[in-house]
């Protein structure tokens, strides 16, 4: 069950702020909801895309583009 989505924009920041604002904008979302985060740091998209699943969440989604990164994840349950 989806309750929602959201996006954050997260290009020019790097890490490691950059991951930490998006722990912070998933941890406030309520279960269900799928956050896309942009970002254009290589590293800190790849941080991310190992960190969700190990803390439980579900990536839906994960693209590259013109060194433009866009990572969806479900956010299944709290942490």
């Amino acid at each position: 069950m989806r309750v929602g989505e959201l996006t954050v924009d997260l290009r020019g920041i790097g890490c490691p702020y950059g991951s930490t604002l998006a722990i912070q904008n998933f941890r406030d979302a309520p279960v269900g909801t799928v956050i896309t985060f942009i970002l254009d740091d290589e590293e800190c998209y790849l941080t991310l895309k190992r960190l969700f699943p190990l803390l439980g969440q579900r990536i839906v989604r994960s693209e590259e583009q013109n060194r433009v990164y866009r990572l969806s994840v479900l956010k299944v349950r709290f942490f």
